[in-house]
């Protein structure tokens, strides 16, 4: 993977885990709320990264630019 992609997971992580310290107050349970706010950020910077690697994998078959 390029540096770009494992950019996308870690921006993903900080992002999860503000939201997840946000649901974590709300719910009186800060860490677990943070750990897994970070958990899910992390899953969808993962996703995110994975669908554009299959989507530039898919131009270089097609030809398109």
């Amino acid at each position: 993977m390029d540096k770009k992609y494992g950019l996308y997971i870690v921006l993903g992580l900080v992002i999860g885990v503000v939201f997840g310290a946000a649901f974590g107050t709300a719910i009186g349970n800060t860490i677990p709320g943070i750990a897994l706010g970070g958990f899910g950020g992390v899953f969808v910077g993962w996703f995110m990264a994975a669908a554009m690697l299959e989507n530039s994998k898919g131009k270089d078959k097609t030809g398109d630019s």
